[in-house]
């Protein structure tokens, strides 16, 4: 709770004195950027991972699967309040490094997460494990974004077209991951997926191959969805009734 406490205190601090960590994104571009309004996710992530903590501290006794959930969060946690010093300047090195410290440690607590369900059936407070869902999602697409502009300060480049067919191979990657777990009962990580697929999208339009694969792999990811939603599938493991076959 302490941590995801300071996680958005961290994030939003710098903004409301006025502290510049434009560097970090404005320095260079990739042919993986996404559009500048997708990253207002980070307030739902925050704000659902407080409440994901806050009613676990009303969990009569967590599992030892739920308390390795607990230990990987926090290493995310504490990953997210790292990245706002590398934030300040335009180290993609470190930023690289820092979002796969995010993402090991993301998929370390989604297991967990998994391993508890598949134990306890439907959980205590459930439906707060979209949250964690949320920020596997969008750490999996700002993982990429992260080795792109890594790539770059080291001197990796490609020619103009080779790099569009390269990110469009890494959306495709990134609707295939949405469409696994999707399909694995997790309709949270794969909204999250189209909606980091829809901004790649709308920010390379300059780039037929990228914008119509974003696209088209945000809109798998809906239908897919909003089958599972409105049908007898179920659409997130934690909260569907039997959810230990889920």
């Amino acid at each position: 709770m302490v941590t995801f406490l300071l996680v958005p205190l961290a994030n939003y601090l710098p903004i409301l004195l006025y502290v510049p960590q434009d560097q970090f994104t404005d320095g260079t571009d990739t042919r993986v950027d996404a559009a500048g309004y997708a990253f207002s996710i980070w307030g739902v992530i925050f704000t659902g991972m407080i409440l994901f903590a806050a009613l676990q501290l009303r969990v009569a006794a967590a599992d030892e699967h739920l308390r390795r959930a607990y230990r990987f969060l926090v290493v995310a946690g504490l990953a997210s309040i790292a990245f706002v010093p590398i934030s300040f300047g335009s180290n993609y090195l470190w930023g690289a490094v820092d979002l796969l410290w995010h993402l090991l440690a993301l998929i370390g607590a989604y297991t967990a997460l998994r391993a508890h369900v598949r134990v306890a059936g439907r959980p205590q407070y459930g439906w707060t494990y979209f949250a964690p869902s949320l920020y596997l999602g969008w750490i999996s697409a700002a993982t990429v974004i992260s080795l792109a502009l890594a790539l770059q300060q080291v001197g990796v480049d490609f020619p103009p077209d080779t790099a569009v067919w390269i990110a469009t191979a890494l959306v495709v990657v990134l609707t295939l991951l949405g469409v696994f777990l999707g399909g694995r009962s997790d309709g949270f990580y794969g909204f999250t997926v189209a909606w980091a697929l829809v901004a790649i999208a709308v920010e390379q339009r300059d780039a037929a191959p990228i914008f119509w694969a974003g696209l088209a792999g945000a809109g798998v990811l809906a239908i897919q969805g909003i089958f599972r939603l409105v049908g007898q599938r179920p659409f997130f493991y934690a909260t569907w009734p039997g959810s230990r076959s889920a």
